[in-house]
């Protein structure tokens, strides 16, 4: 028999504590009970462990329609409703006062037990898809459902019933009745205002945490597995949030072992400046953004040349040259097309909040860098940074589109205002004919909001 050390943990809000048996217990995990599980097969085949996630329920949200009714239901102590192999009942044993003892239900602290609690509450979601026609989500324990007022409390009754039937019980005290606003996964969902709200004591405490990372130079895996966690839980909500979590994800992906302490690189301390930032300015109440981009709230268009730059949203525009420290950066005309993206979100921020924005841009590499996240060069990064912030801050999310040089005319004749005489008194019949009216720009737009 295998005897592995018990631990506990504190459980969230409660003086209580969590038993774990410590099946990783060895030097660094090596030749324990969870070495030996491997986390990309099960019974033999491949898997890949994923969960559902808040855009989950989100979407179901969006199909249902704003004032739709949320409710869920929780089962109690999943792990230990979930049987074991007697044959594998050896490998889980522990001590106490001087007995030895085995788990025959799943051990809290078995690699494999949150993947098997999935696969059964999957089969409930299965069921009652297949014979209800009602979808749920289910994250481990928590299965949470939304549907229209006139079908609401039946499906939540339905899913009781199924839980039932199945032999699993429920955590009744947990249960949430159909309503227009109920937490999921720590997040207040809110089909009425269609918002997601996070606590401020939460908030509070991420910030914190933030600043103190600010500080560091060296971490343990532990701190950043801690860390993430939380950002991860923000950026849940605050979907440009996302794209400060990815490079963490990476850097945990080549850590070492939970002993080893690692030097924090700079790309990170950027990162998490970007969080500080932001977190001291959030509220905690983020849209849902049921979005449809085929019929967006706001359009703007862009343009840039190695001169200057120029863009137009509902009836306003303006153009202007780049001021001098842009033009010694000698800066390629990809990052001059981001950094005129970046501009006019700055000028308009304030009038786009809770929009969805379509951006026409006639360089491909700005749309692709803008929709995808992603960018190696410096500069534009710091762009893609500025953009996240002023998404995130003044609640609007944008998508770009690609056009080709004719097709963005206008833009394009503002880009080259300061190029030819002839350009801006032909933008200026158009604008007198459409009631266009000119934005003063200011130098310090170009300027990034932090060193990010």
């Amino acid at each position: 028999m295998v005897i592995s050390p018990l631990n506990s943990v504190p459980k969230k809000d409660t003086l209580d504590r969590r038993v774990i048996l410590d099946l990783s217990f060895g030097v660094d995990g090596e030749d324990s009970v969870n070495s030996h599980i491997c986390k990309d097969l099960y019974l033999g085949n491949p898997i890949k462990v994923s969960y559902p996630s808040v855009d989950s329920l989100v979407e179901l949200i969006r199909r249902k329609g704003s004032g739709s009714l949320c409710f869920k239901r929780d089962l109690k102590r999943a792990y230990r409703q979930i049987p074991i192999c007697p044959g594998d009942w050896h490998l889980v044993g522990f001590s106490w006062e001087n007995h030895i003892f085995f788990d025959r239900v799943l051990s809290m602290g078995l690699r494999s037990a949150a993947y098997i609690c999935q696969r059964v509450t999957n089969a409930v979601s299965f069921i009652l898809d297949a014979h209800y026609d009602l979808q749920i989500v289910n994250y481990l324990d928590d299965l949470a459902g939304c549907d229209v007022q006139e079908k609401a409390f039946d499906a939540y009754a339905i899913l009781g019933e199924v839980l039932d039937n199945c032999g699993l019980e429920e955590s009744v005290e947990k249960a949430t009745p159909p309503s227009t606003s109920m937490v999921f996964l720590g997040i207040l969902f809110d089909t009425l205002s269609c918002t997601l709200s996070i606590t401020k004591d939460r908030l509070e405490e991420i910030l914190g945490l933030v600043k103190s990372w600010l500080q560091k130079d060296k971490c343990s895996l532990r701190d950043l597995q801690s860390l993430l966690g939380k950002l991860h839980f923000v950026s849940s909500c605050v979907r440009p949030g996302r794209l400060f979590v990815s490079r963490l994800l990476v850097w945990l992906r080549t850590s070492g072992g939970q002993n080893i302490t690692k030097r924090v690189p700079k790309y990170i301390k950027l990162d998490l400046v970007w969080w500080s930032k932001f977190l001291d300015i959030y509220n905690g109440v983020s849209m849902m953004f049921l979005i449809d981009w085929s019929s967006p709230d706001c359009v703007l268009s862009c343009d840039s040349t190695f001169v200057g730059c120029g863009g137009i949203c509902n009836g306003r525009y303006f153009h202007t040259v780049f001021p001098a420290f842009i033009r010694r950066k000698q800066l390629h005309i990809n990052a001059l097309e981001l950094l005129c993206v970046m501009v006019c979100l700055k000028v308009w921020a304030s009038v786009l909040e809770g929009s969805k924005v379509v951006i026409y841009c006639d360089n491909s590499s700005s749309v692709t860098v803008l929709n995808s996240g992603a960018c190696r060069n410096a500069f534009m990064q710091s762009c893609l940074r500025e953009i996240c912030f002023l998404t995130a801050s003044h609640e609007f999310q944008v998508k770009g589109r690609h056009l080709s040089g004719e097709a963005n005319r206008v833009a394009d004749m503002l880009s080259r205002w300061d190029m030819d005489p002839g350009i801006s008194t032909e933008f200026l019949k158009q604008a007198r004919i459409n009631s266009w009216t000119e934005t003063e720009l200011d130098d310090d737009l170009f300027h990034f909001t932090s060193p990010w």
